[in-house]
């Protein structure tokens, strides 16, 4: 995934921004499925994670990422989305859809809302460099978060985007 294009960031109607990334993999759609739905697979790429995967579900991360949030909607193999709430975000959600481009390719696009201002580049940079880490996770190893190429993908970001 080095090289992969930046997120995109829109404004919402109630002030907050929407952060999107759209990734092409070349692997099934049901192993990204797996990958981001499986707790052991996720924490190799996002963080430890806890799943009840049904809507009403609880979703609990921590490592890198820690949140303790509601699975919002299960459709397999093409839609997960849960709540990621902050002090600064109550409302955020992120949704990961899934497409298959082939037997053997798929395509994600991730997007999480209600971010304000000031959190959306680190949000940006987080994701950027866990969805690094997500193809090695669908076939079972474990990338650790890397703060210095966070760092990097951060000051890309803020290069990019005039927020």
């Amino acid at each position: 995934m080095a090289g992969a294009a930046l997120g995109k960031v829109s404004s919402s109607s109630d002030g907050g921004y929407v952060l999107t990334f759209q990734r092409d993999f070349p692997l099934s759609q049901p192993k990204i499925w797996k990958a981001i739905t499986a707790p052991d697979l996720l924490g190799c790429w996002l963080s430890d994670a806890e799943i009840e995967l049904r809507i009403g579900g609880r979703i609990r991360l921590r490592g890198q990422c820690s949140v303790d949030g509601e699975v919002l909607e299960v459709r397999a193999p093409d839609l997960f989305k849960w709540t990621w709430p902050h002090p600064d975000h109550p409302r955020s959600e992120v949704e990961i859809s899934l497409s298959a481009l082939s037997e053997a390719a798929s395509r994600m696009t991730l997007s999480q809302t209600d971010l304000p201002r000031r959190h959306v580049l680190a949000v940006a940079a987080g994701w950027h460099t866990h969805l690094e880490a997500l193809p090695m996770a669908a076939i079972g190893k474990r990338t650790s978060f890397d703060a210095d190429r966070a760092a990097m993908h951060y000051r890309q970001y803020a290069t990019a985007l005039v927020l």
